[in-house]
């Protein structure tokens, strides 16, 4: 369990990171409060007091009825380079996290848009060839982060937004000795090339196209920051400022976080159907929270149809019916918590092929013989352990960050509860996760992470379909990435 942010801080934190590192420049105009709202889930209440700190603090200007600018200037040179070169190492694996990641979560986007939709979107975009190459770039950024909106996963956005943050593309695109090097590096054709393949719609094509944009810029930012490095010998390193992604930042309440724990404790079977859970005191002081917290933790259980608190006896556990189920998802809260759900299983069964290949040679030997180890324990989550291979045996940090970040929103007790016999019950994933398993030992890298994506597709649609059939009808969009896997 972790301690949340505000909401405040988080929105704060946001636009100010933005800010900093040049994404939103002095002059640009940020969105609409009402825009703000919509993409940090909060109120108009918060956005108005984090633009009043922004303001205050120097970074923004505002006038009634108008868009906030920005009137903050870049630091001077020495300490944007020390910025840089205290995260050399980390700012170049971002670079390679993004090239490896984004482009399957654009191949997989493109599944949103009708023929003709992507056409209008691609023309839109397309009148590039007068513009200089930093505003060639911003042009493509816009039109990604348009595509993860469209697709209605409620994590993509700020997980780009994160990376691109992180990556400084707009310190490296001051210099035109960068400039010169990516344009040494290059393998693609331009930037309307690699728009393109949205023309097309071929997941395949938008795959590689991507692919060749991004790793360009790779070895330029490397060799640059190498360069800076000799130039700079007196900054070193610091581990500190490593890359971090919260996947659940700001999202809700701290006491959601221990509503979840305990439905993951109730499906697991850690906690059985008609026993009583310890008394609020004890899980208070498990939990490191207050009582009061902790009520609130059990009231939610409740709503939700997995407890039922008894007077003079304490909360005993029960499982979520379809009733309930229906119930539950009145509440607001609980339809967020729900659509979140959904988007992890979505972006887990992206990241997780390129992660499965990237590993697999590490983990060969090592994966095998941990998961043969555990096989015997009935309860030992297969799929699970899989992943925890996949992580442990990943070179690229960000990666491992936003596998593990996405894997914290994946309670396995939630979508066991769906089974009355509970994680016996769940032949068919079982199967599937067996399936990738025997890829590990006797197949190839491109199968082994084939069937790991698989695996987290046939969650996702289990539960969205469960979820549609019990009146959540946003859920229907949050649709199954095979086909893009399967190109991509």
């Amino acid at each position: 369990m972790k301690q949340k942010q505000t909401l405040f801080n988080y929105v704060y934190q946001n636009l100010k990171e933005q800010i900093l590192s040049g994404r939103l420049q002095h002059g640009e105009k940020l969105p609409s409060m009402s825009r703000l709202c919509e993409f940090y889930h909060v109120g108009i209440r918060t956005v108005k007091d984090v633009l009043l700190r922004l303001k205050e603090e120097g970074y923004i200007q505002t006038e009634e009825r108008k868009a906030a600018v920005v009137i903050y200037r870049q630091a001077g040179t020495d300490a944007a380079v020390r910025f840089v070169l205290e995260r050399k190492t980390s700012i170049l694996a971002v670079h390679q996290t993004i090239a490896v990641l984004v482009p399957p979560i654009l191949s997989f986007c493109a599944q949103h848009y009708s023929k003709k939709d992507l056409d209008s979107m691609f023309r839109r975009h397309m009148n590039t060839k007068k513009q200089s190459p930093e505003e060639k770039g911003r042009i493509c950024v816009n039109c990604i982060y348009e595509m993860m909106d469209h697709s209605e996963n409620l994590l993509l956005r700020d997980l780009f937004a994160s990376l691109e943050i992180y990556a400084r593309m707009p310190f490296f695109q001051n210099y035109e000795h960068f400039v010169e090097l990516v344009l040494k590096y290059n393998e693609f054709h331009s930037i309307e090339w690699v728009l393109e393949a949205f023309a097309a719609n071929e997941p395949a094509e938008i795959v590689s196209r991507f692919r060749l944009l991004f790793q360009s810029v790779v070895p330029a930012v490397g060799q640059f920051m190498e360069e800076l490095s000799e130039q700079c010998v007196n900054i070193p390193e610091d581990p500190v400022y490593g890359y971090r992604w919260a996947a659940d930042c700001g999202r809700d309440h701290y006491y959601m976080q221990i509503t979840r724990d305990l439905i993951d404790k109730i499906g697991t079977g850690r906690y059985k159907e008609g026993t009583f859970l310890p008394p609020e005191a004890q899980l208070a002081s498990q939990y490191g929270v207050c009582v009061a917290t902790m009520r609130n933790a059990l009231s939610m259980l409740n709503e939700l149809g997995f407890g039922q608190t008894m007077n003079a006896k304490g909360t005993r556990v029960i499982l979520q019916n379809d009733d309930s189920a229906a119930q539950c998802l009145r509440n607001k809260a609980f339809q967020r918590d729900t659509l979140v759900y959904l988007s992890g299983l979505q972006l887990m069964a992206i990241a997780i092929k390129p992660a499965a290949v990237m590993a697999f040679d590490r983990m060969k030997e090592e994966g095998t013989q941990y998961i043969q180890d555990r096989l015997g324990d009935p309860e030992f989550i297969l799929l699970d352990g899989l992943v925890r291979c996949v992580v442990r045996n990943l070179e690229l940090d960000p990666l491992k960050m936003i596998l593990k970040e996405t894997g914290n929103l994946l309670h396995w007790g939630y979508y066991f509860s769906f089974f009355n016999e509970g994680m016996s019950g769940t032949d068919l994933l079982t199967l599937k996760s067996l399936k990738a398993y025997e890829k590990l030992k006797h197949g190839s890298a491109e199968e082994f992470g084939e069937h790991m994506s698989l695996c987290f597709c046939h969650i996702l649609d289990f539960v969205r379909d469960h979820m549609v059939k019990f009146g959540l009808s946003k859920a229907a969009r949050l649709i199954s990435p095979k086909e893009s896997l399967e190109e991509g």
